[in-house]
């Protein structure tokens, strides 16, 4: 898992030449170790679909996500990795549809991520909080869905300190301010995204994190 891991750490060196390597290691280890690679396999799925300029390839990556994420909680059902990821590849398939045509998304999301919570909500910098941060401010409200503003506060501020570096946790909470109209520690947030340092691993993920805390900032 070393190998794979290390694709993954350089999926923006070559894109998408490290996750697809990686996707064919973990889809042949599946048969030996199920538990192991099905997490990997979603986590590597995820990024398949992220890091796609096409809706179309967006759509294929993170459809076949959610997929193996159902395999990887069956396998491994105490493993963080396997709850988060099948949720994110949930919660953007969704979105890539369109949310009318995904509410039956909601519950499952709201179910495996809130369990990464219980698991660990330090993984990936905070991962599990942020997601559910995220996905209590967008989700729908009452009835439709379980959107909560304060539940997502909740997350969100927990996300930011355990990992302020981690530039999505505070444009998610910025976003979330903004939102209940308190631009000030919004604006502060935000630029402090902004003057996150630079990753060489990562240039375009901070850079596309920079830019939503730019586009953000014109609404304060």
């Amino acid at each position: 898992m070393e190998e794979v891991q290390q694709l993954i750490d350089d999926r923006e060196l070559d894109y998408p030449g490290n996750l697809q390597k990686a996707k064919d290691i973990l889809e042949k280890a599946v048969e030996s170790d199920a538990a192991g690679a099905l997490p990997k396999l979603a986590e590597v799925l995820f990024w398949l679909g992220d890091y796609a300029s096409e809706d179309s390839d967006k759509e294929k990556y993170f459809a076949e996500g959610v997929e193996v994420g159902k395999q990887a909680v069956e396998a491994a059902p105490d493993a963080v990795s396997a709850h988060m990821w099948y949720a994110s590849n949930m919660g953007n398939h969704g979105m890539v549809r369109g949310m009318m045509s995904s509410l039956f998304y909601l519950g499952p999301i709201e179910k495996h991520g809130k369990r990464a919570i219980e698991l660990d909500e330090n993984y990936f910098d905070a991962g599990p909080l942020r997601l559910m941060g995220r996905f209590y401010h967008q989700a729908p409200g009452w009835p439709v869905g379980s959107g909560d503003h304060k539940k997502s506060m909740e997350c969100l501020e927990k996300a930011v300190k355990i990992a302020p570096n981690f530039g999505f946790n505070k444009t998610y909470l910025a976003d979330l301010l903004i939102a209940k109209g308190k631009k000030d520690q919004a604006k502060t947030l935000l630029d402090e995204v902004i003057a996150i340092p630079e990753d060489p691993k990562l240039k375009i993920l901070q850079e596309r994190c920079r830019e939503d805390a730019r586009e953000l900032l014109k609404k304060v």
